[in-house]
C-alpha cells in the first residue's frame, strides 16, 4: 500500500477531487499548508503598509492507494492540478507498511 500526498493550488481542489472520483477514489484528506518554493513572492498593501509574502497557501491532498493504483492516481492529480506556472505543486509517494482500523476489536500485527 502507498500514501500519495499532493501539494496543490487551492483553486485546483475541485478539479483534482473530480479526477480522483472518476477513478473511484472518493475518500481523501485535505490539509491547509503553507510553503516556500519556486513560486515568486507576492506583494501588496494593507492599510497603507506595503508587505511581501514569501510563504504561499496551498492544500495537501492525502490518500492511500494500492501499489498498482499509484500511477493512475498520480497522473490524475498532475493532469488536473497543472496551470503551467511555477508553484503548481508536487506529488509524494510513500510506503505504508500497515494500516489499523480503530473500530476493530483486536489488532493483529502484520506478518513479516
Amino acid at each position: 500500500m502507498k500514501r500519495v500526498q499532493a501539494v496543490i493550488r487551492p483553486e485546483k481542489l475541485d478539479a483534482v477531487q473530480h479526477g480522483l472520483a472518476e477513478l473511484g477514489f472518493v475518500g481523501l484528506m485535505v490539509y491547509d499548508v503553507r510553503g516556500h518554493g519556486s513560486e515568486a513572492e507576492s506583494s501588496g498593501e494593507w492599510r497603507g503598509v506595503p508587505y511581501t509574502m514569501s510563504v504561499k497557501h496551498k492544500l495537501l491532498v492525502d490518500l492511500l492507494v494500492e501499489d498498482e493504483e499509484v500511477m493512475p492516481v498520480v497522473d490524475a492529480i498532475r493532469e488536473r492540478a497543472v496551470t503551467g506556472t511555477a508553484g503548481d505543486g508536487i506529488v509524494f509517494v510513500l510506503d505504508v507498511p500497515a494500516v489499523y482500523p480503530i473500530r476493530a476489536e483486536a489488532v493483529t500485527p502484520p506478518a513479516e
